[in-house]
């Protein structure tokens, strides 16, 4: 199974943001996005994802959203779900970090 993450800011994680993250993160990858940029995507230069970032969603209700969380903050404005693949060797997971470093983020794990 994939590990579920999320990522809690306070600025949306932007394309541009991303792509500059990555970068310097991953310059080897690659970025596909899928439905208009809704669904994005890291994957290494042999093909292979590593992460994959969903559309950001505004928190309405935080005590609901942290109950999915498994060691969620005290308050969040903003959330984007993000999948590492199974088996993901870390580095998925570091880019996936740089990302929420890069936007002044939290990445937590999904119960």
């Amino acid at each position: 199974m994939p590990t579920e993450l999320a990522l809690l800011s306070d600025v949306e994680p932007s394309t541009d943001a991303v792509l500059a993250i990555a970068a310097a993160a991953h310059p080897d990858g690659a970025y596909v996005a899928f439905r208009g940029g809704e669904i994005r995507q890291f994957v290494d230069a042999t093909g292979k994802p590593l992460l994959c970032l969903f559309g950001t969603r505004p928190v309405l209700r935080s005590r609901e959203a942290a109950q999915a969380l498994q060691a969620p903050p005290s308050a969040f404005a903003l959330w984007t779900d993000l999948t590492l693949p199974y088996g993901d060797d870390g580095r998925g997971r570091a880019l996936a970090e740089a990302i929420a470093a890069g936007i002044g983020g939290r990445l937590e794990n999904r119960r």
